[in-house]
């Protein structure tokens, strides 16, 4: 059974996880962007196909080491000498990948139910979070790709598209994590659970 009083120390034990999982990454950096790129590599980069997906460095890595870079390119525009048009998409690879996993973990560990519970939720909520984060990608790469004809929209459509991208990486560090741990942490008789709790100790 699980007490109002146990609740009620989630926050205070979600910022206290929260902070031990963010606060070294803002002094380290870079931090995890290395990894977000192999995996942004492995899931997107294909040796065959018009599209051509590279995961790059920040070129202005001095002032903004958290940033990435997607080079997207049209091979059948490309040049024998590999020049042409591309279509390169900077964002903040720390802030995309590592806050949202950092937010989960520290939702999931600071929830009032048993461990077994807690860490199987963990390990459901790392796979959801992962794959979320590589569809938001993948939408990225399509709507970025009709800048250099891989993608046909009208300007109407484009409009949508672009609009929904920004709302998607706005939102994208808060929302989706929130959502993941109430799917995969809590079941429908919990709230009648902590209830019982509550009524046997009154």
């Amino acid at each position: 059974m699980i007490s109002t009083r146990t609740i009620l120390r989630f926050p205070g034990i979600f910022a206290v996880i929260f902070a031990v999982l963010i606060l070294p990454w803002l002094r380290l950096g870079e931090g995890d962007t290395p990894v977000f790129r192999t995996v942004g590599t492995w899931c997107f980069s294909r040796d065959e196909g018009q599209r051509e997906v590279t995961f790059l460095e920040s070129p202005d890595k001095s002032t903004r080491p958290t940033y990435a870079r997607i080079e997207i390119a049209n091979r059948s525009r490309l040049k024998p000498d590999g020049s042409g048009l591309v279509r390169n998409v900077d964002f903040d690879a720390r802030g995309f990948g590592w806050n949202p996993v950092a937010l989960l973990i520290a939702l999931v560990l600071a929830s009032p139910l048993p461990w077994k519970r807690r860490l199987t939720a963990l390990c459901w909520g790392l796979f959801w979070i992962q794959f979320v984060v590589m569809i938001f990608l993948a939408y990225i790469i399509w709507n970025e790709s009709s800048e250099i004809g891989l993608v046909t929209m009208s300007p109407f459509w484009k409009n949508i598209a672009s609009a929904w991208q920004h709302h998607f990486i706005a939102q994208f560090s808060l929302a989706a994590p929130v959502v993941v741990w109430l799917l995969v942490t809590f079941r429908a008789g919990d709230l009648s659970i902590w209830n019982r709790a509550d009524r046997g100790k009154s």
